[in-house]
C-alpha cells in the first residue's frame, strides 16, 4: 500500500512540476523534495544493492546536472527535477529515461519554435502563455522531464525498480 502511495506522490510531483514550468517557467523545490521523500518510502522494499544503485544513479545525475547548471546550460529547477526523477529510475531505467527526456525536449523545442514562428505575438499578449510563445524565450524543460517520468510510471509500478 505504501508503495502505491509513493507512486501517486511521484506522479503528482511530476505533474505539478511540469504545469508550473509551463505556466511560470519555474519548478518548485517542493516537487523535487516530494520525489525524493516518496522514494525514501519505498527504500525498505528494495534490496540493499538495488537501493544503492538508485541512490548512486540519482547522485550521478545530480553531479552532471549541477555541472550543467554551473555552465549555464540548464536551469536549477530542471537540474534538481532530473536528478530526483533519476533516483526513481536507478541505473536499470536511467538510459531510457534520459533518452525519452531528450526526445520529449526536442519535440517541445521544435513545437515552440514552430508556434513562435507561425503565431503573431498579438494573439498571445496578456495571456498566461504569452511568455511561452515569445521569441527568444527558453524551453520549459521541466515539461519534458515530467512527461518522461510519467511515461515510465507504468514500468516503475510493475516492478521496474530493480530488487523488489
Amino acid at each position: 500500500m505504501l508503495e502505491w502511495l509513493a507512486l501517486g506522490a511521484y506522479a503528482a510531483a511530476l505533474v505539478a512540476a511540469g504545469l508550473t514550468d509551463l505556466v511560470r517557467y519555474e519548478i518548485p523545490n517542493g516537487a523535487s523534495l516530494v520525489l525524493v521523500a516518496a522514494f525514501g518510502a519505498i527504500v525498505p522494499s528494495l534490496s540493499l544493492p538495488a537501493a544503492a544503485a538508485h541512490v548512486t544513479a540519482g547522485l550521478a545525475v545530480l553531479a552532471a546536472t549541477a555541472a550543467c547548471f554551473a555552465l549555464r546550460l540548464m536551469g536549477g529547477g530542471d537540474a534538481k527535477l532530473l536528478a530526483a526523477a533519476a533516483l526513481w529510475m536507478g541505473w536499470r531505467n536511467l538510459f531510457a529515461f534520459i533518452v525519452l527526456t531528450a526526445l520529449a525536449g526536442a519535440f517541445l523545442g521544435l513545437a515552440l519554435l514552430l508556434l513562435r514562428w507561425c503565431l503573431p505575438r498579438a494573439c498571445a499578449a496578456g495571456r498566461w502563455y504569452s511568455r511561452l510563445l515569445s521569441p527568444g524565450e527558453g524551453v520549459p524543460y521541466g515539461i519534458a522531464i515530467s512527461a518522461s517520468g510519467l511515461a515510465l510510471l507504468p514500468l516503475l509500478a510493475l516492478g521496474g525498480t530493480a530488487g523488489r
